[in-house]
């Protein structure tokens, strides 16, 4: 009985770590960094789909908590995400390694969107649901095609 916390939990220290293989290599392997940023961008891009189009629909429908509450401030702060990933990408793709600035806006944000998914979000949609609506959120997440 997979809970969606913990998946989502260790999806968030899979994308962390990307990042901080990210940040350590840019300064000596430009192109390993590219690849690596891109890996994150594309990978945390899919989680946000994952959790915008499956996960926190799903909660609404259970709670009646459509334009307020957790999931309307976890997409406030998905534009900001994308906003330092757009940012952090711009930069690179122009072969400009100095995203110090962006990077710590972006681990500013994602840690604290993080905590907050982790230590509410998540349990609350795992207490929401039903082991069958559970099993069925996690197929449709698995099966979501790659957005890269």
């Amino acid at each position: 009985m997979d809970k969606i916390a913990d998946i989502m939990g260790k999806d968030h220290d899979r994308l962390d770590g990307i990042f901080q293989e990210f940040r350590s290599t840019k300064s000596n392997d430009f192109e390993n960094a590219r690849k690596l940023f891109s890996d994150f961008k594309t990978d945390l891009e899919r989680h946000i789909i994952w959790e915008e189009d499956i996960l926190f629909p799903m909660f609404e429908s259970r709670t009646g908590m459509y334009d307020s509450g957790p999931t309307a401030v976890m997409r406030m702060e998905h534009r900001q995400i994308k906003g330092f990933l757009e940012q952090i990408h711009n930069a690179i793709s122009s072969g400009n390694l100095k995203t110090e600035e962006f990077e710590k806006g972006l681990i500013e944000v994602l840690t604290a969107h993080n905590n907050k998914e982790e230590s509410i979000l998540y349990p609350w949609i795992d207490n929401s649901i039903s082991e069958d609506e559970r099993q069925q959120s996690l197929l449709r997440m698995k099966n979501l095609p790659s957005v890269g």
